[in-house]
């Protein structure tokens, strides 16, 4: 029989199995040869298919079925494993048909398989959507209590500086005053409160700076800044600490590095707080050394010091605000880790990073790394 243009029934099958079916049609000899294959099966490996080998362009076993086994007919649909155009895996189910001396491969997909995967797809992406709704309402409040705890540290430390300003003076103009006569362990006393107040007072600071930097609010002021200057300028605000606890301070400095393109209040802030930290870290009467190196991927600087060290596992959070991970005090004390927060801020503002070298028992370096740009030509 044939249709109204001449076509047979059988060509009119084939046409609609090339052309529009989902089923995957591959034509073969006895030897695996692929002789032709459908659209839908060319689409679905994104394969020309035809001269290549059956077994290694179309089929992917895990359990390693020999080829042989393809090729004996069978009207029992058996799994097929087949590489899809995308990388991923499409299990068809075949069956096989001799057609003379060849061989007809129809595969297609399980239906309640790609029914189950679409509703589970379906469950997943309304899952996520949900998780996604809860994520973002959880980080609206995140912003909303931390724009309040910044507000707080604000207020409180505005209220805290002048109390704490007014010890420090009080206790230092005791300690000074030589008509009060003071016994050793009055000095000693006294001494204990300046050191007391001293690192309250910087404390203080620190919270300022870090709520002024988590509002956004910090901006750079790039001038051509004297490498000399800027060391002498933090050395002059630690002299006093290094002085009550007997530290000696030295200096390092590469010429290469001496013309800086930076802030140099805020560089000068980071290098008073990495030098505090050494003296505070350090044995009394050890040394502190600040250093620079002129290098080709840009300027290092680093402080180091002799104190106990700072182990692996502390170092990766070292620099992270509020972590409580710094390095120990000589007494015992603990940090809560604002001073190193403040310096990685200002050191990325610049483009730079930082970084600590640092062993147990064999004291440590912290320092920070600035980019060639900021390197200020010669005058």
């Amino acid at each position: 029989m044939s249709g109204l243009d001449g076509t047979t029934h059988l060509e009119i099958g084939w046409n609609f199995l090339e052309r529009q079916a989902a089923v995957a049609v591959l034509r073969v000899d006895g030897k695996g040869r692929v002789l032709s294959a459908n659209s839908y099966a060319r689409e679905l490996t994104g394969l020309p298919l035809v001269s290549g080998s059956l077994e290694e362009l179309l089929i992917v076993s895990s359990e390693r079925v020999e080829l042989r086994h393809w090729l004996t007919p069978s009207d029992e649909p058996r799994v097929m494993n087949v590489r899809t155009f995308d990388g991923l895996t499409q299990t068809l189910y075949v069956t096989t048909a001799q057609l003379g001396s060849e061989l007809l491969l129809f595969g297609q997909a399980d239906p309640r398989e790609q029914q189950r995967l679409r509703r589970e797809f379906l469950e997943l992406n309304q899952e996520l959507t949900v998780l996604g709704r809860e994520l973002a309402l959880a980080n609206a409040e995140l912003v909303r209590l931390n724009g309040l705890k910044n507000t707080f540290l604000g207020m409180a430390s505005h209220d805290l500086r002048k109390p704490v300003g007014l010890i420090l003076n009080r206790a230092e103009q005791l300690l000074e005053d030589a008509t009060l006569n003071l016994s050793a362990d009055a000095c000693r006393t006294v001494r204990g409160i300046i050191a007391s107040a001293s690192s309250m007072a910087r404390l203080i600071d620190d919270f300022l700076d870090v709520t002024m930097i988590e509002a956004d609010r910090l901006s750079l002021d790039l001038q051509v800044v004297l490498q000399d200057e800027l060391v002498a300028g933090a050395l002059a605000l630690v002299q006093g600490a290094a002085a009550r606890r007997g530290t000696e301070l030295r200096t390092m400095l590469d010429q290469g590095c001496a013309r800086l393109r930076a802030d140099g209040p805020k560089l000068e802030q980071v290098l008073v707080n990495l030098l505090s930290n050494a003296i505070e870290h350090s044995p009394e009467g050890a040394s502190v050394e600040v250093a620079s190196r002129s290098q080709a991927d840009g300027i290092r600087f680093w402080v180091e010091d002799r104190g106990a060290g700072v182990d692996p596992e502390r170092q990766r959070r070292l620099f992270d605000a509020f972590s409580g991970s710094g390095a120990g005090k000589p007494g015992g004390e603990r940090s809560i880790g604002l001073g190193l927060a403040i310096v990685r801020k200002i050191v990325q503002a610049h483009g730079g990073s930082c970084f600590v070298e640092s062993q147990q028992g064999g004291g440590s370096r912290f320092g920070f790394l600035l980019p060639p740009g900021c390197r200020a030509s010669s005058a």
